[in-house]
Formats: structure tokens, sequence, C-alpha cells
């Protein structure tokens, strides 16, 4: 580890705890609030699932392996799902966030999950498809049965601002203060229960998610791809480190997934880099200030390796970007708050406990 790097741990790591205890919201409070929703049998389907899930990260720990949670994957059913856990097995992938696609709908997902009961997390559609982009309100309210029904333990990517991008032609703009997302977050704000928000970080669409979240203070985030920057020209605001500190500290509900791409990925509309996390070249390193500021803000950050169909040859590369060039430069404890301790909070309402 370069002398920067190690700076910059020593530097800040201090007075994280400290600092991020006091402006973190805990989801724990949050689903014990809730809990009378749900209704007994559900509670208890839910307890056995985590019983088997802790199994899981514990034994990855035993054989002295870092777990990952990953919390955004999207899944259409059209590869076995023995496939998908063969590449969790050789990237020591405890846990996925099994987000369904509108046309199969969030059921698929419990019924996938069945078939792999300690590996796979029960998780809603992803707000993606036509009728969520239509502003079909019956979604929504489908939605919400879902969420309050305590089958899932997360909710899928709805996305607001989207560009077109690899593996789809979406560009459109979905208001974070339209009816459609009152609702997803009144659901969350009502059950403790997260989802996660795609949200291209132009300077003149923050003012929206930022109303939204004072709206909604107990509503749990994921804002997903931290550390991306499409366009410097109008994401000026936001994508830097301290940009991200500015929304840590202002919105206690607000968490992160990391940006999954390498250092040397381009955005073709704009012809950026569009990856900031990364000092560039084959050898891609995490550029000091970001260690600085999830080694400061441990609670906020997650795994996501937002792989669909399109992308599927590309998870081995993606967790391997993970662990070599984030996770094991960071502190002992942040890699594992960010591997998976921070997402097993999310979706279960405690912290781990070894």
């Amino acid at each position: 580890m370069n002398a920067n790097l190690r700076f910059s741990r020593r530097v800040l790591v201090k007075g994280a705890a400290a600092l991020a205890g006091t402006l973190l919201f805990s989801p724990l409070r949050a689903l014990a609030g809730a809990s009378g929703q749900f209704a007994p049998d559900a509670l208890e389907r839910r307890q056995t699932l985590i019983t088997s899930y802790r199994e899981t990260i514990r034994r990855l720990q035993s054989r002295s392996r870092l777990p990952i949670i990953d919390v955004e994957h999207h899944w259409g059913g059209k590869i076995p799902l023995k496939d998908l856990i063969e590449k969790m097995d050789r990237n020591d992938v405890a846990l996925t966030w099994l987000g369904a696609n509108e046309r199969n709908g969030s059921q698929s997902s419990v019924e996938s999950c069945r078939q792999f009961p300690d590996r796979l997390v029960p998780t809603t559609i992803h707000g993606d498809g036509p009728r969520w982009h239509g502003k079909d309100l019956s979604v929504v309210q489908e939605l919400d049965a879902d969420v309050r029904s305590g089958r899932y333990f997360a909710m899928g990517e709805f996305e607001a601002r989207h560009y077109v991008s690899s593996t789809n032609n979406r560009d459109i703009h979905m208001p974070i203060d339209s009816d459609s997302f009152h609702g997803v977050f009144k659901a969350a704000e009502a059950t403790g229960v997260a989802f996660l928000l795609h949200h291209e970080a132009e300077d003149a669409l923050l003012p929206e998610l930022e109303k939204m979240l004072s709206l909604y203070p107990k509503a749990n985030v994921v804002w997903c791809h931290v550390g991306r920057n499409r366009d410097p020209k109008t994401w000026t605001r936001f994508p830097s480190p301290e940009g991200v500190r500015t929304f840590i500290q202002k919105y206690p509900n607000l968490y992160f997934d990391v940006l999954q791409s390498g250092s040397r990925s381009v955005f073709p509309p704009t012809g950026a880099y569009e990856s900031i996390l990364y000092y560039g070249g084959k050898q891609a390193a995490l550029m000091p200030e970001w260690v600085q500021l999830f080694d400061t803000f441990p609670d906020r950050f997650l795994i996501g390796s937002d792989i669909n169909t399109g992308r599927w040859g590309n998870y081995d590369q993606v967790m391997y970007r993970f662990r070599t060039s984030i996770l094991r430069v960071l502190a002992p404890e942040t890699a594992e708050k960010i591997a998976f301790k921070n997402a097993w909070r999310l979706m279960s309402g405690e912290d781990w406990k070894s």
C-alpha cells in the first residue's frame, strides 16, 4: 500500500466511528417499529431465512474469506440459477439480492430464491420496465403490497434519470418527486425495507432527490454507482468525494453502492472516463480521497455488481475489481462493513454479530 493511502487512513479513521454513529439512521429501529405490519407467518419465514443467510456468511468467514453481499443484481430468468451460484462461489459472494424484472414480477424472485434459500435474497422488481416508465400507478400499488407482505428483504433499483447504456436504450426521466416515487418512498418508510435508486447526478436534477430525502427521512435509499461522473460539465456538485460527503452529512437515510466500472470505462455520448475512483492504467489504484471517504463513513457504502444478462460475462471481473482495487486497500473494519455488514443491517434490521 502506498504512503498516501496509509496517511489517509491514519488521519481520518480516528474520528470515523463517532461521526458516523451520530449520523447513521438505524434500520433496526425502523424494522422494529414496522414489524407489527408483517403477519406472524411472514416473520417466521424471514427469521428462518436470516438464520440460513447468517450460516452462509459464517462458513466463508471460517475459511478466512471476506464475504460479499451483492445488493444490485438484475435477474431475468434467462440463465440457470445454478450458473449464478457457481459465479458467487468462485468470488466468495455469500448472498445476492435477486431483483426481478417487471415482466416476471416480484413473486418470481421469491420462487427463485426457494431453490437456494441460503444464497439468494427475495427482492422486489426493479423499476425499469414499461409500466414503471409509463407512470402506471397500479405497479406502485402492487409494489406497496409486496413490501408490506414481509416476503421481501429489499426493493429493486428504480430508475429516475437514466441514460442509454451498453445494454439498454432507455433515455428517460421519471422525476423523483413524481407520484410513482412518492409511493416507493412511502413503502420504504413504512416498513424499513430499503430500495435502490438510479439517478444520473446532473446538477439540475439533484433538488428533486434532496426534496424527497427530506420528506421521507426514514426511507432507506441506496443511490447506485457512486464514484461515477458521466458528464463533467453538468455533474459538478455530487460526484467528487467532497460532494458525496456533503450528501452523507445532510441525509442520514442515504446509502450508496459503489460503481462497478473500471478506470478506463468511457461513456460514449460525452467521451468521459466515467469512473472517478481510480488512478488510470491497467493496475488501477483507489484514489486517497476515496479511501479517506470510505474510512470516515464506513456505514454508508455497499457492493452492487449491476450484473444483468447483457453483462453476465463481466461478473468475475467486477468482483475481482471490488476486492483488489477497493476492499483490499481499506481498513479491515471498513472493508467488512462495505462488503457485507451494511447490506446485512439493511436487509435484516440487525447489526452483524460474529
